[in-house]
């Protein structure tokens, strides 16, 4: 029989059960004392009547003082178990979102083009809430399905009718769940992709403000809003009812169920069969059963659920690259780089078609050629942003798949013409490369915008992404060469973002690139002629192909 291969959420699932055992273990010992002084509770209370119909007082009297210490002990044990919830919860959604997001880092971008923003909202919220919430409930939930053993234990033990009876119409009532858990499961489905697409359209009037402003499409906006909020509302009602309702069919049939057995028990006592205060136990503990049912339909939806969120959670990890592959070499890379038939995009119209080409190190390659040539393909590659259909890249000796993440990515770093920052202070931003603030204000002066920040109401505490205080487009791009340069990785990479700077920054990093090329490999995109003249090589691209791959002249021309 072939081996059913385990997936990678359930991979990463198991390893994040492993390292909270301690909190899993006391949460079982907490939750088997939280629902065995539940059950005890009657038992004693049960014998304290029995004392009292007798006229055993001091009996009834000690009974009595007896539940009323188990009852406080519920209560404390309670208390102490909601506590152990939160430790475990708060540290399996904390391990489950470190891996999400880890997963997210070593995704290629093809990969996750398959999310649209709402859906991955959805996922690295929602769900990772249900995975969890779920997981943390799970041994408590498990310790009051055990309940039902000892119930019908006690039963047995009692009247072997009473037993049968129970145990028929609870297997009734199970019956029902499990016969409804497949629509359950579809309904819910249907619930989570409506809810998708809610949190799509959230963000997308967000970012799409200014157009529904400058063409005054407020009427057609709102319909689709309209739109999708009454699909989902829709789609939330039915699974929600289709639950209740399958729940309270079942909670039905359990207290019919008790009725009659407190019917039969009565007769029973009439007879002489049983004690009263074994009645009172029989009926609280059907009440257990009652609870225990409707835990049960909260445990089978809860279920489907996670299994929903669970398989969600799994798209996000199954293109993962996997660590195995990659070993951690902590060698010094000179930063040599060579692609050997690269093929990469698509297969059919390439982005990079079959090319073959080498960076040396500690030089200035300038990669060129027209819009839409194949030029940031070579980036996107190189960021492992993507990944090559066919074909090798080395950096030195090494296939560059084959780097540890760790080393790859301290060996590497970009800028983009259009740069993102974190929603920090400039301070901050630049400081995430360093631990060093005098570097910081060093490395700006040089570039020239040390005193463009003073100039800031805030200056270097300025929140970068605030739009009550304006920082120009030009500041932001030269602050993106700062972090680059501050991160002084071997490899530096210039996406078309040098000749967009003003004159005198320009002139500034220029200067900066010229002496940190004696031991650094530049990668500069760019069609600018002033910037072509600083290469050591210039590779162009033309149609996705390999134009020239040539060191250049001392005075280099645009191609």
């Amino acid at each position: 029989m072939k081996k059913r291969k385990i997936t990678p959420i359930r991979r990463e699932m198991l390893i994040i059960i492993k390292d909270c055992w301690w909190e899993i273990l006391l949460k079982t010992v907490i939750s088997i004392c939280y629902r065995g002084t539940l059950l005890l509770t009657p038992i004693f209370w049960g014998k304290a009547i029995d004392m009292l119909t007798i006229g055993k007082m001091p009996d009834c009297y000690r009974l009595v003082v007896i539940t009323l210490i188990v009852t406080l002990a519920y209560y404390v044990s309670a208390c102490y178990n909601q506590i152990i919830y939160y430790k475990l919860y708060n540290r399996m959604y904390q391990d489950f979102s470190k891996a999400i997001y880890n997963s997210v880092v070593n995704n290629s971008l093809y990969s996750l083009s398959r999310f649209k923003l709402g859906e991955f909202s959805n996922i690295t919220n929602t769900d990772i809430d249900i995975v969890v919430a779920f997981l943390c409930d799970l041994v408590l939930k498990i310790v009051r399905v055990l309940e039902f053993l000892v119930i019908f234990y006690y039963f047995y033990t009692i009247n072997i009718p009473i037993f049968i009876f129970t145990v028929l119409f609870s297997l009734v009532a199970f019956l029902v769940f499990i016969i409804t858990g497949t629509k359950t499961k579809v309904y819910n489905g249907i619930r989570k992709k409506q809810l998708d697409k809610k949190f799509a359209i959230t963000h997308e009037v967000f970012h799409t403000i200014k157009e529904i402003k400058g063409f005054f499409v407020f009427r057609s906006v709102n319909e689709r809003i309209k739109k999708v909020c009454e699909n989902y509302l829709n789609a939330n009602a039915r699974y929600d009812v289709f639950a209740t309702v399958v729940k309270q069919v079942v909670l039905a049939i359990i207290e019919i169920t008790r009725y009659a057995v407190a019917i039969y028990g009565m007769y029973l006592c009439s007879i002489k069969k049983i004690e009263i205060g074994t009645i009172l136990v029989i009926y609280s503990y059907y009440s257990k059963l009652t609870e225990n049912f409707e835990n049960i339909g909260i445990l089978m939806i809860g279920l489907e659920d996670y299994k929903v969120s669970l398989n969600r959670l799994n798209r996000l990890l199954e293109y993962k690259m996997n660590s195995n592959e990659q070993a951690a070499t902590n060698k010094e890379y000179e930063g040599n780089i060579k692609f050997i038939n690269v093929l990469y995009g698509n297969k059919k119209d390439p982005i990079l078609s079959d090319v073959s080409f080498d960076i040396p190190a500690n030089s200035i390659t300038v990669i060129t050629g027209e819009a839409g040539s194949g030029k940031t393909g070579v980036f996107d590659l190189l960021m492992k942003l993507n990944r090559q259909h066919s074909g090798d890249i080395y950096i030195d000796d090494d296939k560059y798949e084959k780097i540890s993440d760790e080393d790859y990515y301290n060996l590497v770093s970009l800028v983009r013409k259009d740069p993102n920052f974190f929603d920090l202070s400039i301070k901050d931003n630049l400081m995430l490369v360093t631990e060093s603030f005098t570097r910081v204000k060093r490395i700006c002066d040089t570039i020239g915008i040390h005193n463009d920040i003073i100039a800031l109401k805030n200056k270097y505490d300025t929140q970068i992404n605030d739009s009550t205080e304006k920082v120009s487009k030009n500041l932001k791009l030269a602050i993106a060469v700062a972090r680059t340069i501050l991160k002084d990785s071997k490899i530096m990479m210039f996406d078309e973002s040098i000749e967009t700077l003003d004159e005198i920054h320009k002139r500034n990093v220029i200067k900066m690139l010229k002496d940190l090329k004696t031991d650094h490999t530049i990668i500069i995109i760019s069609r600018n002629d002033e910037i072509i003249s600083l290469a050591d090589k210039v590779i162009e691209f033309d149609n996705n192909k390999l134009k020239n791959n040539k060191k250049a002249r001392k005075k280099a021309t645009s191609k």
